[in-house]
């Protein structure tokens, strides 16, 4: 297949502090040339696995940028690989620590969008040509994280039960998914389940006592997990709103020695995939991520092969870290069936779409996400039309951080039903 690429002489590039979404600092890269001029910036989590690349101050990464932009204007680059190659050989460490995987991926993604504008078309076909023809004509599922927890909520000291136990949510997200594949009716629904899922809690906890957690979800002083799934449900079924139920439980957070503590009750990994499965019946979950601690291969292949006839999604994310090292290990051990993309867990546009593409070949499915801090960047919501993903996570479907990722996709989803 022909790819566009376009020899690239880069005038000047300019990298910046801006502030993301937890009003911390981050980096955005500007790349100016003949014919464009463009920007990208790269998010951060809170909750990351262990083999992600080093994300290194920022600050620091402006004070030092001055050697690697004399090499980058100083010479010309033929297309997106040849770019990201020159910065991953001028970094040579496997974790990225010397550049650091945040400068590297804001300038990969600003090489991405000038690519675009000198070839006059969208940035999700010069993706899509990147990585191929599959999925040319699929769109993503949005897929709302709606209750938040773990790492990405913090709770008032008074939010305790009779016995001091802190009222916190072991899963880090609780999510909704359309039912439906058309995008547009299905952010639509997403945010008047939203609307309505908010209205319950407040009758149920009082307005004072529902917060909004770092991704946007609410967050209420719940007594367990199940409860804020029995909420969710009784939401969805109480106004008929065509969704299903994912989870992102982030196990990691809550493996203290060889064992799973929920609610304050110690769980084996056996013990904690028969409760899976038991949740899986009775609430209707139909993706679940991170299931067990980042390096328990073993636990994820006999959840992925226990739930294998419910078309139930098991999702690596701390597992694999859009890395093809793990993936291929993953994929291997059948340790799930979908790999969680997080461009900023690896370093450059290249090497996730080679994740992608290895996930593709093995029949795993992926699902494109943002961070928990987040900028108002909508690059992944190109990335997850142009790779064909089963799904898109950006948060709730509310504060601009979140919304821009799910309108950018409605409007790439418009803009093809008048083709």
């Amino acid at each position: 297949m022909c790819i566009r690429a376009y020899i690239m002489k880069i005038s000047d590039v300019k990298l910046s502090v801006i502030q993301d979404s937890r009003g911390q600092d981050t980096l955005e890269a500007r790349m100016i040339g003949d014919g464009f001029d463009v920007k990208a910036s790269v998010p951060s989590g809170k909750s990351k696995g262990e083999h992600e690349v080093v994300s290194i101050d920022p600050a620091l990464a402006v004070a030092k940028f001055g050697e690697l932009r004399s090499e980058i204007i100083s010479q010309s680059f033929g297309n997106q690989r040849a770019f990201d190659d020159f910065l991953i050989q001028k970094d040579a460490t496997e974790k990225k620590d010397a550049l650091g995987g945040n400068v590297m991926l804001a300038l990969s993604l600003s090489f991405a969008r000038a690519q675009s504008v000198l070839g006059g078309g969208e940035l999700y076909e010069y993706i899509r040509e990147l990585v191929g023809t599959r999925g040319a004509d699929k769109f993503p599922r949005p897929i709302f994280n709606v209750i938040n927890g773990g790492a990405h909520v913090a709770v008032p000291q008074e939010w305790k039960d009779d016995s001091g136990r802190e009222l916190k949510l072991d899963f880090q997200e609780f999510q909704i998914i359309p039912k439906t594949d058309d995008f547009g009716l299905g952010l639509s629904v997403g945010q008047r389940c939203y609307e309505k899922l908010k209205m319950f809690l407040v009758d149920t906890f009082g307005a004072s006592r529902v917060l909004v957690g770092d991704e946007a979800g609410f967050c209420a002083p719940f007594t367990n997990n199940e409860e804020a799934l029995g909420v969710l449900q009784e939401v969805i079924s109480t106004y008929q709103h065509p969704m299903h139920i994912g989870l992102d439980t982030a196990a990691t957070q809550f493996y203290k020695n060889g064992a799973y503590i929920l609610s304050g009750v110690s769980f084996s990994p056996q013990e904690l995939e028969r409760r899976y499965r038991e949740l899986i019946d009775a609430y209707g979950v139909v993706s679940i991520e991170d299931p067990f601690f980042e390096e328990d291969f073993d636990s994820f292949e006999a959840l992925t092969s226990d739930v294998a006839k419910k078309d139930v999604l098991v999702i690596t994310d701390d597992l694999t870290t859009t890395n093809p090292k793990w993936l291929a290990k993953a994929i291997k051990e059948k340790a799930g069936n979908t790999i969680l993309i997080k461009p900023n867990q690896i370093g450059t546009l290249s090497e996730t779409l080679d994740v992608v593409s290895l996930a593709h070949q093995n029949g795993w499915k992926t699902v494109v996400s943002h961070r928990s801090g987040e900028t108002e960047d909508d690059f992944i919501a190109d990335l997850a039309v142009g790779v064909g993903a089963w799904g898109l996570k950006s948060g709730a479907p509310a504060t601009p951080w979140r919304m821009n990722k799910y309108e950018r996709v409605l409007t790439i989803w418009q803009q093809n039903l008048s083709q």
